[in-house]
């Protein structure tokens, strides 16, 4: 089978020939053929997501099939502690395996892996009551938040610096430097941030009083600087959110139900493009150039 594998940390992935996995114990065999590209495959690739042994297939989610019916691959360590989706066979767990209702395209299937549960989780506790300023909200996690938040009934404002966008609410198109008086208006009660660097320092400013931050990604940079007079004058609360140690049963519960939002056509996942295995290389630059919409997906 075919295999994209990191041969040398911080090195280009390269397509191999390899040997078909052999499903053990707990395991069931999947014959993929959409792989999700996702930030942490590329940190891995670097070298920032744990050491494994090389040389290593990443790819942390994914759709195929199973005894011919559609499932999608993501959780227990798939792509990060054993053998990923970025190939044309994968030995998943069992509990890593989650059957696709009729009617969701595959393609769109294969992006709502980690990007799905992180979003899924994100808005847990959003109401109808809400104000949610998603910041990055052009990538595979932002654009499904800004669904997701919106089918929970809240009020929805997307930040994004590419103009273009289309999504069922509000779009800004600023820097951070800009974005306090873009949403002056809209005055967030609930602000995801998926970009870290400036924009959380930023994101404090602009939240009412009382509101909540969460940041679940750093892609304008890991360090800022937050005003801390304004954090507790306002009585704003910061957490960070990681749904890669989320537990298993809360994994499979986000994404059935995801996937279930997308079955009914109350969320469309937006997929960006889908392109050859061998072309990995040019998706992860986009990834890094942040020069994707939505999702991209990997065709196997």
């Amino acid at each position: 089978m075919k295999a994209a594998r990191v041969h040398e940390f911080g090195a280009p992935l390269r397509v191999d020939e390899v040997a078909e996995p052999v499903a053990g114990d707990g395991e069931v065999l999947v014959r993929l053929t959409f792989a999700g590209v996702n930030p942490i495959d590329v940190r891995l690739r670097d070298g920032g997501a744990g050491r494994v042994p090389l040389p290593f297939v990443p790819g942390c989610d994914g759709v195929g099939v199973v005894d011919s019916r559609p499932v999608v691959v993501y959780g227990e360590g798939v792509g990060l502690r054993r053998p990923g989706t970025y190939a044309e066979w994968v030995a998943a767990p069992v509990s890593a395996v989650v059957p696709v209702p009729s009617g969701v395209d595959p393609a769109a299937a294969a992006g709502l892996g980690l990007a799905g549960v992180t979003a899924w989780a994100l808005v847990r506790g959003v109401t109808a009551a809400d104000r949610v300023l998603v910041l990055g909200a052009s990538g595979g996690v932002g654009s499904l938040a800004v669904r997701l938040a919106a089918s929970a009934g809240a009020r929805v404002c997307a930040q994004t610096t590419s103009p273009g966008l289309a999504v069922d609410g509000e779009v800004v198109v600023c820097a951070e430097d800009g974005l306090r008086e873009a949403v002056r208006s809209f005055a967030p009660t609930v602000v995801l941030d998926g970009l870290g660097g400036a924009y959380t320092g930023e994101a404090v400013r602009a939240v009412a009083e009382g509101g909540r931050i969460t940041v679940f990604g750093v892609s304008a940079g890991s360090r800022g600087e937050v005003d801390y007079a304004t954090l507790y004058r306002k009585g704003v609360t910061i957490t960070g959110h990681a749904s890669l140690s989320m537990p298993a049963a809360d994994v499979r519960a986000a994404l059935s139900d995801c996937l279930a939002l997308v079955a009914d056509g109350r969320v469309r996942v937006l997929v960006d493009e889908v392109v050859p295995l061998g072309e990995v290389n040019t998706a992860h630059q986009r990834l890094l150039e942040r020069r994707a919409t939505g999702k991209l997906v990997l065709a196997l």
